[in-house]
């Protein structure tokens, strides 16, 4: 006999936070769009098994760490059996830069702590006899691939899953495009387009429903614009609430028409596995090398401007100064962390009946899980990205050879994607 138990607790932090997401942005939040949630998921079958998927950008590794062993010492569920999901909104709290006492609130991060803890609790108390079931749909017009002229390859599918008891039912949804058709500009705080999905969800549904968004393999994957552009903070046109809602809606209308169609059972088989890899970083410069790159970028700049230069020739000296501010950044950071050159992720895979989540602390190139997803023993697999933790971008190979915003700004090297691909497809056949 399965057992289900759910849980929804508000998140929204004060209204004058600092904003995480863009470094462009250059003030706190402003106001409340529409609030912030955490949805929490318990199952109890041959294994118990949480899933949390929240309102935010991501977690630390550390915050991870303290929400798993509390919620263990309350519910009994291993530590290895809970996962924690963020949606990547932008345009929520900053909480991935802990070090930064400046643009991080430590107070947000210990109360949000305790509430998913308590959330946790809560679902696991609530639990009660339920049936489970799995379909797929697709949407496009969400997702476009922002680093090819054609827009390809995306993931279309939606993954929804329905589980249903007496008195709840959850819908846990999994969706893979980028939560950022907001841009740095916004200054209110905001699920962005997952928000809208889960909330007009649980609204025709009515309040018994509790609808979990979870993103996938989105690294190269977001509503249609330039990486660099909105990195820049450039102005793009199509960043607005009202575009939120209507891709958001999109999907939910997706979502509501596969749940009509889904037969759950009791006859599910609950498991769990995690994997820690060990994945080299890529090397960097040295901390001399990186600043006179920035300082003469920085020159390169202030000069093609006060030239007059082209408005192409000094976006792409921009671009170039932002790089450079990057990877000097990543050198400062790597020099803190006593020179680490390696970095060791866990990866985890709960089996929920013929469905499998796979969890992966970053942002996964859609190629990548395009192939896992293929290779996979089960019917049905998803992958969570920006979940128990964030190492940010695993860009394709190809991308780590054509450059741009997402290979910068990545820790790993391009033999890691190996790694990840044979570890989650070996962890995936463990359990079926």
């Amino acid at each position: 006999m399965i057992k289900v138990g759910l849980a929804k607790l508000n998140i929204t932090p004060y209204i004058r936070c600092p904003l995480g997401g863009y470094a462009a942005r250059k003030d706190v939040s402003q106001g409340i769009h529409d609030d912030l949630y955490a949805r929490i998921l318990v199952i109890e079958g041959e294994e118990s098994v949480a899933v949390v998927a929240m309102d935010l950008l991501g977690l630390p590794f550390s915050v991870v760490k303290e929400i798993r062993q509390a919620a263990t010492h309350v519910t009994g569920i291993p530590r290895g059996n809970i996962m924690l999901a963020a949606t990547h909104t932008h345009s929520g709290p900053n909480i991935l830069k802990l070090e930064d006492t400046h643009s991080v609130d430590h107070c947000y991060i210990t109360t949000l702590i305790k509430d998913i803890v308590g959330g946790v609790y809560a679902g696991w108390k609530q639990r009660e006899n339920a049936e489970i079931g799995v379909r797929r749909g697709c949407v496009e017009g969400i997702g476009v691939n922002r680093r090819s002229p054609d827009g390809i390859p995306i993931d279309p599918e939606v993954g929804v899953m329905k589980l249903e008891s007496q008195n709840s039912m959850g819908v846990l949804i999994n969706y893979t495009c980028h939560a950022v058709v907001l841009g740095p500009d916004n200054l209110l705080i905001s699920a962005d387009y997952p928000g809208v999905t889960t909330r007009f969800i649980e609204r025709v549904k009515g309040e018994r429903v509790v609808a979990m968004f979870t993103n996938g393999a989105a690294g190269d994957i977001n509503t249609g614009h330039s990486a660099e552009l909105s990195a820049l903070g450039e102005k793009i046109p199509g960043r607005t609430f009202e575009r939120a809602k209507k891709l958001g809606t999109m999907l939910a209308g997706e979502v509501l028409k596969i749940l009509e169609t889904i037969e759950p059972s009791s006859n599910i088989s609950i498991a769990a596995r995690t994997k820690e890899v060990s994945l080299p970083l890529k090397p960097l410069p040295s901390l001399k090398e990186a600043e006179a790159s920035a300082k003469e970028k920085e020159r390169a700049l202030n000069e093609l401007t006060r030239k007059g230069g082209p408005a192409e020739l000094i976006t792409k000296a921009k671009i170039e100064k932002l790089y450079a501010d990057i990877l000097l950044k990543q050198v400062y950071e790597r020099n803190k962390s006593s020179h680490d050159v390696i970095k060791r992720v866990e990866l985890q895979a709960i089996r929920i009946g013929d469905c499998a989540l796979l969890a992966f602390p970053g942002e996964l190139f859609v190629e990548i899980g395009l192939e896992i997803k293929a290779k996979s023993p089960f019917k049905y697999t998803y992958i969570v990205g920006y979940a128990n933790g964030y190492v940010g971008y695993v860009p394709t190979k190809q991308a780590f050879e054509e450059g741009g915003y997402e290979a910068v700004t990545a820790q790993l090297v391009p033999e890691d994607i190996d790694i990840v691909v044979e570890e989650s497809l070996a962890l995936l056949n463990s359990l079926a």
